[in-house]
């Protein structure tokens, strides 16, 4: 049959061979077909929305679109498609005009006929550049009331124009549509720069110093292919002789740090931790890698009141952020001495400690400790946490030299100081794939604003937002003129836009605020006391929390107030206070930071760890454990886990750093489900698949996300419309089987067919086993929950596609139709088929295959011993007519037929085979089915059977199982070739959790964190059979020692050319 011969060899045909394949992503024109460019854009312009592209003014250097051209034809070739795009032209933009006219946009100067205007940055000239009565995109810098923007702000409003910034398009706290990761990569190319120029200066010439500048490269394969050779270069050929150790420190866990980790580890490096420091830099040359620290919080601060005991203990980052005064920076004093080259990543404001001050440089430098080399301030905050970097570079110039002891800056690198690099514009270094990144997010939610038809056209601003996506509701800043409710105290800024800022050296207060603040009204009269009392105030900081069931998150928003005298500041503090006490809705905290010593910046992470998020896991079965410690590993995440078993919810919420156990009968308890759902940011279900379609319709009412590793029925497609109406996503089937097998198979798919090839068959196994030194009785087999889903399962009718027939197996017939496995040859395994697999060749898209097969493994001799058991009634649904074993297996004996004894019964049972039914007499007996044995369910032979089998063949506790997955793919390409696919798992537990509850609970919670952290943006019924989805959780399962190994073996006609 097909699932057994074509796993019998892994290589045949005249030509073999396996490949490894590096392939490229075209990020801009794909293959448009025959779209036409030409079409009447007025005449489409009557079906919806017209979407216009700026070109970019505002920097010379800035050539990012927020769309690409491959976006443009997604938006206008979709189900619910634009009805045209007008593209400013641009000859300066990476893409180019004819990318964009190739994909069906209209190339004009004139985007008057544009309903909505996107653009990367603000526009240079808000008088001639801004159309009145349009809606716009683009980054404005105006919620801190930014004096620079404040005419900006101001010609947006007069024009009646309304305003949504990519800057306040959120999830909570984390940005949903941003360039962090790229910024991190170009500051950190540009710094191996930088630092080259720096050591020349120093008399050493180092492979850095061939380093250019990121904007040098095409793209960001060019970007690494070059640091891929530097890092060559000093792995074969070392570092000069006299040079120390080379320490790069790293600040901040975000996304900008992330993408400067993802350059500087293709050089050969070993990552250290603070407690090394001393002892590497002592390390003699010639050095063949560079050093790496990632900083965490008590490298870099400490409590003023300390004792010996806090020398190991770990700082608590929440009474840290909130208790600013009682720290006191340690930076300088514990890495600065050592490090040679700073990425800063951090997001900072005065009340915290600086990591480095002119003062701390001084020192050092008195000190004769002249290793900080080069700061590459990624963050670019100018005169921020390291106060030496006086402003803002250029790409043009990205560095100057800082002079510590002279305190001066200069344009030519020398051996006295440090190379500074802040340049504000960093991911424009690599603008293909940070347009591609950014048009990824942004994409879906424009889909969104097109299916929902949103229009400026309603007549108020709570009319229009019904029409938008949730996440887009508090990005709008304007509205025909006027503020929106959540950007009003911006009115303030604005009025006072002409008056001269207080002079630095007057008195000042920051004033923090968290609460709802917003809605409530605090801040606008808080701004509006400042203003009565001639008070200058700045936004340092300013989170607004998402709006979700009417109500919203928490906003936080960070002042720096000063006047002439600091009496009329206590005094206004004061009245704000009390203010915040009044208005109960806010629900508001305020702290003062006074002390002129104190007003330090605090070093807040551009991480998602600033955010609280709430996980609510329903079910606590064996596999949850897995997915409460992954997404329990941050501090920021809140694990509450419901189950009916006490015991059980709370081993699980152990799991996780703050995880609390919740006794809940689900399928009773409605009312306080719902609350749970409704105060959650995501709900993970591990029950039982008939549950959550009802789990669902609470999720959907209370606009919550779920998860489930259940397989999605026709009910939960049903709610796709609903879903999608709600803004949620319904993610299932994130689990094994379903989960892992459509991801890892759908990689192989997907990449056949973006190379023109074809399915042609397709075969996917799996299987949980003991491993094989705990498959110590006969059927070889144990159980880790209850054995009557296996029994079940033995007994489904199945259907498979082989050679363009389709297979029909009756349930009554499934075990004797396991065949031979033989691509683990060592595990002697079998494999059934598992149900009806021909929908998978619509859900993967090779409807054409003429084979299409799934399957379920188990060692060699299972199936057939099973059989013997069916066909004797111990899987039956009926009373055991008897309290013992004896008269349950005479029973059936006489139900069966008329056999003279138990052994002609046993035989006829087994097809005649003697030996078979030997081996079955034995099992029995082993299992404790003998004539004196008591059944444990009289009402049910198959679940006293099920019990036998629970007590008798579980898991001993030192025993581990495994996990076997298995796919095969064959292909054939238009050149005559053709390629079969392996691609296998092998998962074994340990002492610590098993293989099955690894793969099931991680992948399910690798697809939460994925929702949690915005990188899924769509909404509605999913699988994760898109390339969105399933390539992120792949790689993520990877850190989890979760891995697929892939073969590819190349068949070619001996008549064509070889390739090798």
């Amino acid at each position: 049959m097909f699932y057994s011969k074509l796993f019998a060899t892994r290589a045949r045909g005249a030509v073999a061979r396996r490949i490894v394949n590096s392939r490229s992503v075209n990020l801009g024109v794909r293959s448009f077909g025959t779209f036409s460019s030409t079409s009447p854009l007025r005449e489409a312009e009557k079906k919806g929305l017209t979407l216009g592209i700026l070109r970019e003014t505002y920097d010379k250097w800035e050539c990012r679109a927020p769309l690409t051209p491959a976006h443009v034809q997604e938006l206008l070739q979709g189900d619910d498609p634009l009805s045209g795009v007008i593209v400013q032209p641009a000859s300066h933009r990476v893409f180019s005009d004819a990318e964009y006219e190739a994909s069906g946009a209209k190339i004009s100067e004139d985007l008057s006929d544009s309903d909505l205007i996107l653009g990367v940055k603000r526009v240079k000239d808000e008088e001639k550049d801004l159309i009145p009565d349009k809606m716009y995109m683009f980054f404005s810098h105006v919620i801190k009331g930014q004096p620079e923007n404040m005419a900006l702000m101001q010609s947006i409003l007069d024009k009646n124009i309304q305003l949504i910034d990519y800057e306040c398009i959120s999830k909570g706290k984390k940005r949903l549509v941003a360039f962090g990761k790229y910024a991190g990569i170009a500051g950190m190319t540009n710094a191996f720069q930088a630092l080259g120029r720096r050591l020349l200066a120093a008399g050493y010439s180092t492979p850095f110093l061939n380093c250019p500048p990121t904007s040098m490269h095409r793209d960001l394969d060019g970007v690494k292919a070059g640091i891929s050779k530097l890092g060559e270069n000093i792995s074969e050929n070392g570092l000069p002789p006299g040079l120390a150790p080379l320490i790069f420190c790293f600040t901040g866990k975000g996304n900008v740090a992330k993408g400067a980790k993802e350059i500087f580890e293709l050089l050969p490096h070993k990552m250290i931790t603070s407690d090394q420091l001393e002892e590497v830099s002592k390390m003699k040359g010639p050095h063949k890698c560079v050093y790496g620290l990632q900083l965490h919080l008590d490298d870099i601060v400490r409590k003023k009141k300390h004792s010996a005991d806090d020398a190991n203990s770990v700082i608590d980052s929440d009474h840290y952020k909130q208790n600013p005064t009682e720290y006191e920076g340690i930076f300088h004093s514990k890495i600065a001495p050592y490090c040679n080259v700073l990425i800063n990543g951090m997001y900072w404001d005065e009340r915290f400690p600086r990591l480095l001050t002119k003062e701390h440089m001084a020192d050092l430098y008195k000190n004769e400790n002249k290793n900080l080399y080069v700061l590459a301030d990624i963050t670019c905050d100018v005169g921020g946490s390291v106060e030496f970097l006086e402003y803002a570079t250029s790409i043009d110039n990205p560095y100057f030299m800082y002079d510590p002891i002279r305190r001066e800056t200069s344009d030519i690198i020398t051996t006295d100081g440090v190379a500074v690099m802040g340049v504000d514009i960093l991911p424009t270094e690599v603008p293909r794939e940070s347009s591609q990144h950014f048009g990824d997010a942004l994409t879906p939610l424009l889909k969104e604003m097109v299916r929902r038809k949103a229009s400026a056209q309603a007549k108020t601003f709570e009319e229009f937002a019904q029409d938008l996506p949730y996440e887009l509701i508090n990005a709008c800043i304007s509205y025909k003129g006027s503020f929106t409710p959540t950007f009003s105290y911006i009115e303030s800024f604005v009025k006072r836009a002409h008056r001269s800022e207080a002079h630095l050296t007057d008195p000042h207060v920051l004033v923090s605020l968290k609460g709802h603040l917003f809605d409530s009204g605090l801040i606008n009269q808080a701004l509006d006391i400042f203003e009565s009392h001639d008070i200058d105030f700045t936004i340092q900081q300013c989170i607004v929390g998402r709006k979700k069931n009417e109500l919203s998150d928490k906003s936080s928003v960070l002042l720096r107030i000063s006047a002439k005298d600091m009496k009329l500041l206590e005094d206004v503090t004061s009245k704000v206070s009390s203010l915040a006490d009044l208005i109960s809705t806010a629900d508001a905290t305020m702290q003062c930071f006074y002390d002129e010593n104190e007003l330090r910046e605090e070093t807040i992470e551009v991480s998602d760890e600033d955010t609280e998020q709430h996980i609510l896991v329903l079910g606590a079965g064996r596999v949850a454990a897995s997915l409460s410690e992954y997404l329990g590993r941050s501090n920021h995440r809140v694990i509450a886990v419901a189950s009916a078993i006490e015991d059980e919810a709370v081993s699980v919420a152990n799991q996780a750093k703050r995880g609390h156990p919740i006794v809940l009968d689900v399928a009773n308890d409605k009312s306080r489900l719902e609350e749970l759902v409704k105060n959650a940011d995501v709900v993970v279900s591990l029950l039982p698949a008939p549950m959550h379609p009802g789990i669902a319709e609470h999720c959907i009412s209370k606009n919550t996300n779920l998860v489930t590793a259940s397989y999605a029925n026709d009910e939960m497609f049903s709610l796709q419309n609903r879903c999608e109406e709600s803004g949620i996503a319904i993610l299932n089937e994130m689990g094994l089987d379903p989960g892992m097998d459509h991801m890892s198979a759908m990689k192989i798919i997907d990449d056949i067919k973006s190379r023109g090839g074809e399915i042609k068959s397709f075969s996917s196994v799996c299987g949980g086993l003991p491993a094989p030194e705990a498959a110590n009785n006969h059927l070889m087999y144990k159980f880790s929950w209850s054995p009557m889903g296996v029994l079940t399962a033995s007994q489904n009718s199945a259907v498979y596609r082989e050679d363009g027939n389709a297979i029909k197996i009756n349930g009554d017939d499934l075990l004797a139709s396991s065949r031979p496995f033989d691509y683990w040859p060592s595990f002697n395994l079998e494999c059934l088929p598992n149900r009806d697999c021909l929908p998978y060749g619509d859900r993967y898209g090779i409807q054409n295959a003429e084979s299409i097969f799934r399957g379920t493994l188990r060692y060699y001799g299972f199936s057939s011993l099973l059989n013997v058991f069916r066909n004797m009634g111990l899987l039956d649904k009926i009373d055991t007519g008897g309290s013992t074993w004896g008269s349950t297996l005479h029973k059936l004996q006489k139900m069966k037929g008329d056999f003279k004894d138990s052994k002609s019964f046993l035989v006829a049972c087994s097809g005649g085979d003697e030996a078979l039914a030997m081996r079955a007499a034995t099992c029995l007996k082993s299992l404790g089915i003998t004539t004196e044995s008591t059944v444990s369910k009289p009402s049910s032979i198959v679940g006293s059977f099920c019990d036998v089998l629970e007590e008798k063949l579980k898991f001993e506790e030192h025993e581990r199982d495994m996990v076997l997955m298995h796919h095969g793919i064959e292909a054939a390409f238009e050149d005559g070739s053709c390629e079969t696919h392996h691609s296998s798992l092998q998962v074994f537990g340990d002492s610590k959790m098993t293989a099955m509850c690894k793969t099931v609970g991680y992948t399910a919670a690798v697809g939460t964190d994925l929702l949690l952290s915005g990188k899924i943006n769509q909404k509605g019924v999913l699988l994760p059979t898109n390339r969105d989805i399933y390539e992120p959780c792949l790689k993520a399962l990877e850190q989890e020692g979760l891995e697929f190994h892939e073969e590819v073996l190349v068949d070619r006609d001996e008549t064509q050319e070889f390739v090798f």
